[in-house]
């Protein structure tokens, strides 16, 4: 288990047990840099006006792209079912898919918590189990927005830039794999045709070949017959 993962685990038993909100480190850098360092306020971002307005629903989060929510910014009363359920499916999501960075995210990361939102909205719920999806534009993009995001992503290995390398280029990626995968076929498409080629010529040189003499006979047919019957006359040779 990556040292990430528990830091993704235990956010949603602390949210279980004791309610309340939490935030990631760089959604707060604001807060801290202001204590330690208040002129370098304006080279950083966090929460960007008060929080009391998210109190009132008994649980939210927020919404992400491409993976569906985030797991940055979360609050729950104590013991919300939906953080249950989080709870309860992290053994069963428990696997390693070869890849750090995938598996990360699809154990206990923001995939993991896409999932199981997704499987708690196929059920009806109360209106105290509901849970509110904060929209992109209440995260960090206009001036109402709860919070802004400094880029961490201290957890990212190596795996992890290149995924982000293939999403970046996907298209230069996906020319150049069928122009390989169009190479590929004209050359098979030309080996295939040499092979056909090079059958019919063999084929031809048999046909020129003298076949084997056989022993002569002669079918007649016998006239007057509807049946159309045919009966073998050996020739005899003089």
């Amino acid at each position: 288990m990556f040292p990430i993962e528990r830091a993704d685990a235990i956010r949603y038993f602390a949210l279980v047990h004791f309610g309340g909100i939490y935030i990631d480190l760089d959604n707060v850098s604001l807060v801290i840099v202001f204590v330690t360092q208040p002129r370098m306020l304006t080279n950083f971002q966090g929460c960007l006006r008060r929080l009391d307005p998210l109190l009132a629903y008994p649980a939210w989060i927020r919404s992400t792209i491409p993976t569906g929510v985030g797991n940055d910014v979360l609050g729950a009363v104590p013991q919300h079912p939906f953080f249950l359920k989080a709870i309860d499916s992290l053994q069963s999501y428990n696997r390693n898919w070869f890849s750090p960075y995938i598996t990360i995210m699809a154990s206990t990361g923001p995939l993991y918590l896409s999932l199981i939102w997704r499987s708690y909205n196929l059920v009806q719920h109360r209106e105290s189990d509901r849970v509110r999806l904060l929209g992109h534009d209440e995260y960090m993009t206009c001036s109402w927005s709860f919070f802004s995001h400094h880029v961490g992503n201290s957890w990212h290995m190596r795996d992890a830039r290149a995924i982000f390398w293939l999403a970046k280029h996907w298209i230069a990626l996906t020319v150049t794999g069928f122009v390989v995968a169009g190479f590929v076929f004209a050359i098979l498409w030309w080996a295939w045709g040499r092979m056909l080629s090079s059958n019919n010529t063999a084929a031809s040189v048999g046909k020129t070949l003298p076949s084997p003499q056989r022993p002569t006979t002669l079918w007649r047919r016998i006239s007057g017959r509807k049946d159309q019957q045919y009966e073998l006359v050996e020739r005899h040779e003089v």
